[in-house]
C-alpha cells in the first residue's frame, strides 16, 4: 500500500486496517494536527477515529508520529487553511509529520 497524501509539512500514509487501540484521541470530527508556526489545523468534520498507538509507528523517527486515523465511511476530506483539501478513501491511514531539513543538515561527499 504505497497511497501517501501531504497536506504541508503532515504526511498521510495508508496502512493496513487495523483496530483501533493505544490511546483514542478523538471521534467524529477532529482536529489531527496543528502547525506549529501558524497553528492552522489540519482537520475533517467527518466521521472518523483518531488514535495513537507508538507501537504502530516504530519505524517512524521520534517526535514525527501523530497518530492513525480510520476513515469509516465513503471519504474523509481534510482540511486546513493554506492547502488545498485532500480526500482520505475509506480505510486505514498512519498521520505523521515531515522532517524539515535545514541547509546545515546536508553534507556534501565528493566521489
Amino acid at each position: 500500500m504505497n497511497e501517501i497524501f501531504a497536506q504541508g509539512d503532515v504526511l498521510f500514509e495508508r496502512v493496513s486496517d487495523v483496530v483501533p487501540s493505544g490511546i483514542v484521541l478523538a471521534e467524529g470530527p477532529v482536529v489531527l494536527a496543528e502547525g506549529e508556526a501558524t497553528g492552522h489545523r489540519h482537520q475533517t468534520f467527518d466521521q472518523v477515529a483518531f488514535f495513537r498507538d507508538d507501537g504502530l509507528a516504530r519505524d517512524i523517527p521520534g517526535g514525527l508520529y501523530i497518530g492513525h486515523v480510520r476513515v469509516s465511511g465513503k471519504d474523509a476530506v481534510v482540511h486546513h487553511d493554506e492547502h488545498s483539501a485532500i480526500s482520505l478513501a475509506q480505510g486505514m491511514w498512519r498521520v505523521r509529520r515531515q522532517r524539515e531539513l535545514e541547509p546545515k543538515d546536508v553534507t556534501f561527499v565528493r566521489d
